[in-house]
């Protein structure tokens, strides 16, 4: 990790609980720091996101990398296995998201967040994962997503797709997931700052889910440049400069972040 560190930035590993998560904090002269809770996703880990934290806080921003369970030092699964995939990944973001109360306080009496300006983020999983916290905890100032969803039903049709049986547990997972869907919690959501970012030729998570989201959520808004959705030609299912660059626009120009 050594070539990740700089002169600008601190960057130290805390655990909330059980929690391991990096913090990528830039050295400002603040008593407090704006704050992005960012969430990788499925096969990635908390580690692999410290670059793309360290261009976050190039920009002032103190960034949280939680990590997921089943992920980096918390375990390994064989993530290629589709079986493996249907069996984990609504497990793990629904963790995730009974997780966050925790790894928040922590953060808030120990790393100098600044409460009235914090989002979240996160990539894939983590952008599904960041959508469902930003929906129900509407203490969050903005947040800014990356291949993601925020039509959580479209996620347990894709996972369930040629299944015959179920078990107990994945059908509690179902509901959970269902019950907590921000497309049917749009109220919730209404004039709050929301960019969307999405790969036009992305087959992991088409965009299409995202672009039917946000047309149903945008007539909700009173202010509509408050939500944002765009699609990036010639992208697949990855994080790139362009989307960064876009996001940061977003929280510096709309979010006043």
């Amino acid at each position: 990790m050594e070539y990740l560190k700089s002169d600008f930035v601190e960057i130290k590993k805390e655990y909330a609980g059980e929690v391991p998560m990096y913090v990528v904090t830039p050295k400002l002269n603040v008593e407090k720091h704006k704050t992005i809770f960012f969430y990788h996703g499925w096969s990635s880990n908390a580690l692999s996101q410290i670059f793309r934290a360290n261009i976050l806080a190039s920009y002032g921003y103190q960034v949280i990398l939680p990590e997921a369970r089943f992920h980096g030092e918390r375990g390994e699964l064989d993530y290629d296995l589709e079986e493996v995939t249907r069996a984990h990944m609504m497990q793990v973001i629904m963790h995730n998201i009974e997780e966050f109360p925790s790894i928040y306080k922590y953060s808030v009496e120990n790393l100098n967040v600044d409460e009235e300006n914090v989002a979240v983020s996160g990539h894939s999983m983590g952008a599904i994962t960041a959508g469902g916290l930003f929906t129900f905890k509407t203490s969050l100032k903005t947040a800014v997503l990356f291949n993601g969803t925020m039509n959580w039903e479209h996620i347990v049709d894709a996972l369930m797709e040629g299944e015959d049986e179920i078990s107990y547990e994945r059908m509690r997972i179902n509901e959970f997931m269902i019950q907590m869907n921000p497309q049917i919690h749009l109220e919730d959501l209404k004039d709050r700052a929301l960019g969307l970012f999405n790969g036009a030729e992305d087959d992991v998570m088409p965009p299409i889910s995202q672009e039917e989201f946000y047309e149903k959520a945008v007539e909700k808004y009173g202010d509509k440049e408050l939500i944002k959705f765009e699609k990036f030609d010639r992208t697949y299912h990855q994080l790139t400069t362009q989307m960064l660059e876009s996001s940061i626009i977003f929280l510096k120009e709309v979010a006043k972040f």
